[in-house]
């Protein structure tokens, strides 16, 4: 919960003490590396168990996940987007010299939640994303040619990282020279809100860098206010917003436009790469790519989880929960439940080319993700790049992968692959 000057504290501990939770160590190996073999153990003896290092409940599969998705009024949006860290007062500081945090379409319900979304669902409609194929195609050329003569890349900071990102900034009319600050204001940010490590130090660096891109968007936010132009900055502002609401939700769409995509690609790069014949596959057949993102989504989902708040008491998975308990929905163990997907802990290239789309990763109900057709546009048209022009993309061998210790993002720190050059 959240005190009135912002600062996040723990909720007291309710109900009983879950065994599994005591063993719930998700951002530290192995279970950072792999959340998989505990989250199928959790659904075979405890599905919802409470987890002292989140103070949260934490539900892993799949029916009672899409239960809570499809019942708003009784499992609430409001903490989606809190920090599972907590602030120093000299942080809460800093911070307070920006635009501060306020409902938007990601954590808030109802009436709230709809005059928010609506200037999204048209942002973001299909027909809209459609003239954009073109020039996100030349965006991930381009950052080839920057690369192919090489041999080598670090593909994440190289390619999956810059190509979401320079088309949600050029959705925005960012200047070009722009774009690097606003990765690492990025970066900060998920860092800052979702990393406990970070030093007091450190945390008040990245706090002033996430508080400098507020400023920045809000340069850009005037600008469109006396020379509007044909970019989502003018677009939104027709919508009901004012100034703190425009920032935050055009921040928060800089972060969730790019970050979820760029996992979503070297995930998909990595467990493809990482079984040869996979991507010789998609090399071959690129037709079978849609269905490849979308077991890539459902194998290695990039956002692994998402929270809901109770509104009342309820009872969930045989748990009387009371009203106010956070709930961590864990998508990545939902969409490996063993009742819904056949032999659930293999990746199968072509799962999803007959069958229907129905894993967990873009939520469901009211709150699906308004991003999800640019995220399945951007991979695609990524991996068709990649595979076209670098047929024989191979992971770098003998390195050593590690995961970014979060739950609401899952990637790699870096992922590094290799080609032989004509």
């Amino acid at each position: 919960m959240e005190t009135t000057s912002g600062q996040f504290v723990k909720q007291s501990e309710k109900g009983t003490c879950p065994h599994l939770g005591s063993e719930y160590q998700p951002f530290v190996n192995p279970q950072l590396d792999d959340p998989y073999s505990f989250y199928k153990r959790a659904r075979q003896e405890e599905p919802l168990f409470y987890s002292p290092e989140l103070n949260a409940y934490v539900l892993t599969r799949y029916d009672d996940i899409l239960t809570v998705l499809k019942d708003p009024e009784r499992f609430s949006s409001v903490d989606t987007l809190r920090p599972t860290v907590h602030f120093t007062p000299e942080v809460l500081q800093v911070l307070a010299q920006g635009y501060l945090p306020v409902p938007t379409a990601f954590n808030s319900d109802g009436d709230t939640h709809k005059r928010f979304r609506e200037p999204m669902n048209r942002a973001f409609a299909p027909a809209r994303l459609a003239v954009m194929e073109d020039w996100i195609r030349a965006i991930a050329n381009k950052l080839v040619d920057g690369f192919i003569n090489n041999g080598n890349a670090e593909i994440i900071s190289e390619f999956a990282n810059p190509l979401p990102l320079e088309v949600i900034l050029t959705m925005y009319g960012v200047p070009v020279e722009k774009m690097a600050q606003m990765k690492k204001s990025c970066d900060h940010q998920m860092a800052l809100f979702h990393f406990s490590h970070l030093t007091p130090e450190r945390q008040i660096e990245y706090a002033r860098s996430i508080v400098a891109m507020q400023h920045t968007i809000a340069g850009l936010i005037e600008e469109r206010k006396l020379a509007p132009r044909n970019d989502f900055i003018s677009d939104i502002q027709t919508a009901d917003f004012n100034m703190n609401e425009l920032v935050v939700v055009l921040c928060g769409t800089i972060l969730a436009g790019h970050e979820t995509t760029s996992h979503l690609i070297s995930n998909a790069l990595k467990v493809l790469l990482e079984r040869p014949e996979l991507w010789q596959a998609l090399c071959d057949d690129p037709s079978l790519i849609p269905a490849a993102i979308e077991e890539v989504l459902r194998y290695d989902d990039p956002v692994p989880s998402i929270i809901r708040t109770t509104t009342q008491e309820v009872e969930l998975a045989g748990v009387t929960l009371p009203k106010g308990t956070q709930i961590f929905l864990m998508y990545a163990s939902g969409n490996r439940d063993e009742t819904q997907y056949s032999d659930a802990e293999y990746f199968q290239l072509a799962r999803f080319k007959q069958a229907p789309v129905n894993h967990l990763s873009f939520g469901n109900g009211i709150h699906y993700c308004v991003g999800a057709s640019l995220a399945r546009r951007e991979a695609r048209i990524a991996l068709e790049t990649l595979s076209k022009r670098l047929p024989n993309l191979r992971l770098r061998p003998n390195q050593q992968l590690a995961h970014i210790p979060s739950l609401l993002f899952r990637g790699f720190t870096q992922l590094d692959v290799e080609w032989d050059v004509a």
